[in-house]
């Protein structure tokens, strides 16, 4: 659950089918689901997830922005950075979690515990590391999320400087940390000479 910046395995379509079922089977779902999306489509970590405010995805007429932008306090490193929130995926979610989350809750936290606390980092890693053990998925974690969210990009063929920037890494060095070898990829590389 630690550090393991790179480290916990990247999740497959099963694996996230796996999970989203675990998840719409529980309390909170769209809560749940909507931190998900933002862990696979938008690669945030669980600091950075846990730190949101609802005026970071909301424009002033309520309306879900496309972008925003964290900065200090919330991304690692304490840098300005962008995420993009136009994924369909991730949309959807936030919109199912936003037609159910209460309004009243003080200094507009997005995610809030079932006490109506602001989530704290450890609780949406200690979430996602539960999720995953539930789900069976050994060797991952809430960082398997970000690191899946790489592996997609690699596998759709974005280029690693894109990348390192969706990431917000400072060096592709770290970037290429996150890639796993795909063997049916790698097959098919040979197979098409």
């Amino acid at each position: 659950m630690g550090s393991n910046e790179g480290k916990a395995k990247a999740l497959t379509e099963q694996d996230i089918k796996v999970l989203k079922a675990i998840i719409v089977s529980e309390p909170h779902s769209e809560r749940n689901m909507a931190m998900l999306m933002f862990g696979l489509k938008s690669g945030l970590r669980a600091k950075e997830i846990a730190s949101l405010r609802t005026s970071h995805i909301l424009n002033n007429d309520k309306t879900l922005r496309d972008t925003t932008t964290i900065g200090k306090g919330v991304s690692k490193g304490n840098k300005i950075a962008t995420i993009y929130l136009n994924n369909p995926q991730l949309r959807k979610a936030l919109e199912e979690w936003l037609a159910v989350r209460e309004d009243d809750i003080a200094s507009d936290v997005l995610f809030y515990t079932q006490k109506r606390q602001a989530m704290r980092p450890q609780y949406v890693s200690r979430y996602f590391y539960e999720l995953m053990q539930r789900a069976n998925i050994n060797g991952a974690s809430s960082h398997s999320l970000r690191r899946t969210f790489a592996n997609n990009l690699m596998d759709n063929g974005t280029n690693i400087r894109d990348i390192r920037v969706l990431m917000r890494h400072s060096s592709i060095a770290t970037t290429q940390l996150y890639f796993e070898e795909n063997e049916t990829q790698l097959g098919s590389l040979i197979a098409n000479l």
